[in-house]
């Protein structure tokens, strides 16, 4: 039997009911209604709409942000206007008491899919990095989800690399995610003069024509980002990492990010970690919360 696994994000939804084999079908994205009490009430509807036409009765549900998977309390998601906000409890209710569900974090539940899903189960322990607007992550060890004490582990974009730098929307200073992610190459491009609001593209575009002025833009927030990803792997040693999110899974800015991260790489025999890009695209999520919440409910035939 199929699970239903819904990756709630700040402008979309992305629904789909998700076999054993990791196989999704019946995908919908719907736009992101609202915050705070409408976003709930828009899960629970399309949860109702799936339920009355397929046989669920396994539910999972990952939204951006801090949750605890044990309690389902979405500590803070602010895209969603959520803070606090026990998420199995409001949904709870709406539901027969039959069908488990399962709240976790987007990015665990993308780096759980690629694990399972992705080609990529034997290696056993892999870090995922996904670079947008911010940076989130993921991270496997052992064939497990890092989770910590929390539910907080894996969240890599606010890793403390520059000590009273940049300050953060997280309230702390010199964020990961302040130098090398799609917000980062977008001041840095603007900086040099690409003054628009498409300005990280329009630099990316005109880095890969061959403008030298571009490359400097790119390479430098490339290089912040593959620093990252060296102290990533010094403690972690995982078999790989993995890029995913819009400008992470962009070729050239891969290419540069590669290249960063062999030039400070600083542990040998360890020093290249193989870096490659997230296989299952925008249906990570989706997989990952159906997946998560199928083996919390012990649901029979999951190995």
């Amino acid at each position: 039997m199929s699970a239903l696994g819904l990756d709630v994000g700040g402008t979309k939804i992305s629904a789909g009911l998700v076999d054993l084999d990791g196989t999704a079908t019946e995908v919908t994205t719907t736009p992101t209604i609202g915050s705070g009490q409408a976003v709930v009430d828009q899960v629970a509807s399309i949860i109702d709409g799936y339920r009355a036409a397929h046989p669920v009765e396994t539910v999972g549900l990952v939204v951006p942000g801090g949750v605890d998977p044990r309690t389902g309390v979405v500590t803070a998601a602010s895209n969603l206007g959520w803070r606090n906000l026990d998420l199995l409890a409001a949904l709870r209710p709406r539901l027969p008491p039959s069908v488990a569900l399962h709240v976790d974090n987007d990015a665990n539940a993308a780096a759980w899919a690629e694990h399972r899903f992705g080609g990529h189960r034997l290696e056993g322990s892999l870090v995922l990095v996904t670079v947008g607007t911010g940076i989130g992550g993921g991270i496997v060890i052992d064939g497990r989800v890092v989770q910590g004490l929390t539910g907080a582990g894996g969240e890599v974009g606010h890793l403390p690399l520059h000590p009273g730098g940049r300050a953060c929307e997280c309230g702390s200073s010199g964020c990961w995610e302040q130098y090398a992610s799609g917000r980062a190459l977008h001041r840095a491009a603007q900086a040099a003069g690409w003054d628009s609001e498409t300005a990280g593209h329009d630099v990316l575009r005109a880095a890969g024509e061959g403008n030298e002025v571009a490359a400097v833009v790119v390479g430098e927030v490339a290089a912040q980002l593959g620093h990252g990803i060296t102290v990533l792997t010094a403690v972690l040693d995982p078999a790989l990492v993995l890029l995913g999110g819009g400008l992470g899974t962009d070729p050239l800015f891969q290419a540069f990010v590669q290249d960063a991260a062999s030039a400070v790489a600083v542990t040998p025999p360890r020093s290249r970690v193989p870096i490659g890009s997230a296989a299952l695209g925008v249906l990570a999520g989706v997989i990952g919360a159906a997946d998560l919440a199928r083996r919390i409910g012990g649901e029979v035939g999951v190995q």
